[in-house]
């Protein structure tokens, strides 16, 4: 049986956005949204608090998926998905 092969829009782009208040990091998390593809999964960077809130809050506004946030050191790592 053949090994199943990851789709590349399901190996995360990393968008970094610490250091950043939470409304910068959006506008950088837009630029970087435009050229991707429907459908791929980033994988954002933050250390503003705001952001446990402000991302999954963008993403219901613009029918982005918002998937998750994991904590990584003091690093708030929010999974969204680009919309189709």
């Amino acid at each position: 049986m053949a090994e199943a092969v990851p789709e590349p829009r399901d190996e995360p782009v990393v968008v970094d956005n610490r250091g950043m208040l939470c409304a910068q990091g959006i506008l950088r998390l837009m630029r970087a949204l435009g050229p991707l593809p429907p459908g791929q999964l980033l994988r954002v960077l933050s250390t503003d608090p705001a952001a446990e809130e402000d991302y999954p809050a963008w993403c219901r506004n613009t029918g982005h998926a918002f998937l998750r946030h994991d904590h990584d050191d003091g690093v708030i790592v929010s999974f969204i998905r680009k919309r189709a």
